[in-house]
């Protein structure tokens, strides 16, 4: 299998969620690559525009808008430095990168704890899901407390039909895929409602119906 380019210099976006297929075997992996797109999301830790000291987008990341892993699209500038800077925090720490950068971004999470995060959401749904995301990898002092908090948040939000009023349903099913404590996996039973219909019309090998089924699949399998 011919190895594939990870780093997209363009794109902050497309080069962190071709960093998440290569860790979840979605995309050949070649280490040499991998680390070329590891440094070079490094190098963008507090450049202008990024969020907290976090991680600065693209000129073509701010043009068009940003699309998650699992297809929901966030169309707000904010928005989108918050969730990318927090995501590609997210990625450096799950592939054990540890720097001087992740350093430096870690106290920019500090930072969005401090301004409101300690409560279990910060900003709007799509970020909270970013924040805990991010969170419940960082593992800062206070992270389990902080993540039961935003997981109740997620309870009361709810539905008849197996979903959470507000909160973007295939990002946050990924996110609590993710989670190992009880709350997390009652949430993902709630979701079984739906999980099982939505999981047979979602084909195909591109990468969202690929991380789509990560969260549906860990609904319909949690205990």
């Amino acid at each position: 299998m011919e190895e594939e380019k990870v780093l997209a210099p363009d794109s902050l976006q497309e080069t962190l969620w071709r960093l998440e297929e290569v860790r979840q075997r979605f995309r050949v992996k070649s280490d040499v690559r991998v680390k070329e797109a590891l440094e070079w999301v490094l190098s963008r830790q507090g450049l202008e525009g990024s969020y907290c000291s976090l991680f600065a987008l693209t000129t073509q990341d701010l043009a068009q808008g940003i699309r998650l892993l699992t297809g929901e699209r966030i169309r707000t500038n904010a928005a989108a430095r918050h969730i990318l800077g927090e995501e590609a925090l997210r990625t450096l720490i799950v592939w054990n990168l540890g720097s001087a950068p992740v350093t430096e971004a870690l106290k920019g999470l500090d930072q969005i704890l401090e301004r409101g995060g300690k409560n279990g959401s910060y900003c709007c749904y799509n970020c909270t899901v970013a924040f805990l995301r991010t969170l419940a990898v960082a593992k800062t002092y206070g992270a389990d407390e902080i993540l039961e908090k935003g997981l109740r948040r997620v309870k009361k939000a709810r539905t008849s039909e197996g979903r959470w009023k507000g909160f973007p349903f295939y990002y946050t099913l990924l996110f609590l895929s993710e989670i190992d404590s009880s709350s997390a996996r009652e949430e993902l039973r709630h979701a079984r409602k739906v999980a099982d219909s939505l999981l047979k019309r979602c084909r195909g090998k591109d990468r969202v119906p690929l991380f789509r089924r990560l969260g549906l699949e860990a609904a319909l399998n949690a205990v």
